[in-house]
């Protein structure tokens, strides 16, 4: 058994939801399971309508409703060929927006819009493609079953970041899923959506259809969690920044985290981490082009496996600066920093420290006049702004000493502001100016991968 998520890039049409349905034929004799994200751009269009009806005039909802039921219409009537099957499936996404409407309506009649509420409208994109894709399979001669994941993904009650109880969705799982499956029969369901055990709409955060994807993986102890997307896997660099980059066929769980961190967004990786902890592998694959074999994220790198995985890069930063007004740093002084910071919440993307002060790269946005304030009192700040951080991420830097070498003096020929060995020793983050990025990745591409691989 596998798990087929299809992402909303992947499903942003009819044309893509046909390809999409292409695809699950050819996995037939793996028994898929089938995740879905809402259609392209309709989450974002979802939270506008929430938020209109929350604080907008009554018409204001009008537009986005009609964008919402156009984009759905046109994916129904490209993608399902049967006359019959098509009038069903129009009855059946009617009542959902006639469900929506109402959801928005109790919104701006409460005059507010509370988490709870919001769940229950974000969760209607899913809802929706869950039911089309369930049609289109069926119309292509595929037997397909819409199940309902508040059936099955059962969460706590933190709205908007909800988590699951495994234990539940495997006992959910084994009820309704694996029967399906067993009958040959192909489920489909929405991901980013739960419910708690009393069946209220939840919704687990950005990501969350990976994360329906994962838990369905580890419930059902399928062979592998397929994630469908518009790129063929996790790259060793931004392709639209560095020309040369290209597939990584597997990369470790560890790496994978850090490359997210700090800018590839191909794939959530805490979302997948319970499927990779049980040695499921999660394959990041391109729906353009389904021949290509992507990239497998594994829980340790392969013996054998190149010793870089790939360079990300994050803009929008500032490097903060604060020195000791003693020339000299202690526990009081670190604290201090600390605490000034974390009282708004940051995370640092890089801190480094010497001994007359502390270096800490934060966004750009969150340094704000209240933030240097609270830092001045611990000693002089400095703030410059318009950097950029620059990572370079692979398991060979934890264990080799030349590797680490290599890599930090590829980093050097470049003058970068800061440099930082990773906490977990797979990575090496620099901080440079956000114009001077482009070249540095080029570069350093050039250094790490395309001259080792020449020479080799």
């Amino acid at each position: 058994m596998i798990v087929m998520k299809f992402g909303g890039t992947s499903l942003a049409d009819a044309e893509r939801i046909l390809a999409a349905a292409d695809i699950v034929r050819g996995r037939m004799g793996r028994k898929p399971v089938v995740v879905v994200s809402a259609l392209a751009g309709v989450t974002d269009l979802l939270i506008r309508a929430a938020a209109t009806a929350t604080g907008g005039p009554p018409e204001a909802t009008e537009p986005i409703l009609a964008e919402l039921i156009r984009r759905h219409r046109w994916a129904v009537s490209g993608s399902v060929r049967s006359a019959a099957k098509r009038h069903d499936l129009d009855l059946a996404v009617d009542a959902l927006f006639e469900d929506l409407r109402q959801r928005l309506r109790s919104v701006r009649v409460l005059g507010e819009g509370t988490p709870r509420a919001a769940d229950g409208i974000l969760a209607t994109g899913e809802i929706l493609s869950a039911t089309i894709v369930t049609a289109v399979l069926a119309d292509r001669g595929l037997p397909a079953r819409a199940l309902d994941a508040r059936e099955i993904v059962i969460t706590d009650e933190r709205h908007g970041a909800a988590s699951a109880d495994l234990a539940e969705v495997e006992a959910r799982a084994a009820a309704h899923v694996r029967p399906v499956v067993d009958a040959g029969e192909v489920p489909v369901l929405g991901g980013f959506y739960g419910a708690t055990p009393d069946g209220r709409t939840t919704t687990l955060g950005r990501g969350g259809s990976d994360t329906s994807a994962a838990l369905l993986g580890c419930a059902l102890m399928a062979s592998e969690i397929e994630i469908w997307t518009d790129v063929d896997g996790i790259m060793t660099a931004d392709p639209k920044r560095v020309t040369g980059a290209r597939t990584r066929a597997c990369v470790s769980f560890a790496d994978a985290a850090e490359l997210a961190f700090y800018g590839a967004k191909v794939l959530h990786p805490a979302s997948v981490a319970p499927a990779v902890a049980r040695g499921i592998p999660v394959r990041v694959l391109n729906t353009w082009a389904p021949e290509r074999p992507g990239t497998v994220v594994v829980q340790d790198a392969p013996p054998g496996a190149p010793p870089f995985a790939a360079i990300a890069s994050r803009g929008g930063i500032s490097l903060v600066r604060v020195s000791s007004r003693t020339l000299r740093i202690d526990a009081a002084f670190l604290a201090g920093v600390a605490a000034a910071i974390a009282e708004d919440g940051l995370p640092a993307d890089l801190a480094a420290a010497c001994e007359t002060g502390v270096g800490v790269a934060l966004p750009t946005a969150s340094v704000t006049p209240s933030l240097v304030e609270r830092l001045a009192s611990r000693g002089a700040v400095t703030v410059a702004e318009g950097q950029a951080v620059v990572c370079v991420v692979g398991h060979g830097l934890a264990g080799a000493p030349e590797t680490r070498a290599k890599a930090l003096a590829a980093i050097a020929r470049h003058a970068p502001e800061m440099v930082v060995l990773g906490g977990s020793t797979g990575s090496v983050a620099a901080v440079f100016p956000e114009p001077s990025v482009g070249e540095v990745l080029t570069k350093l591409h050039r250094t790490l991968f395309e001259d080792e691989e020449a020479a080799a």
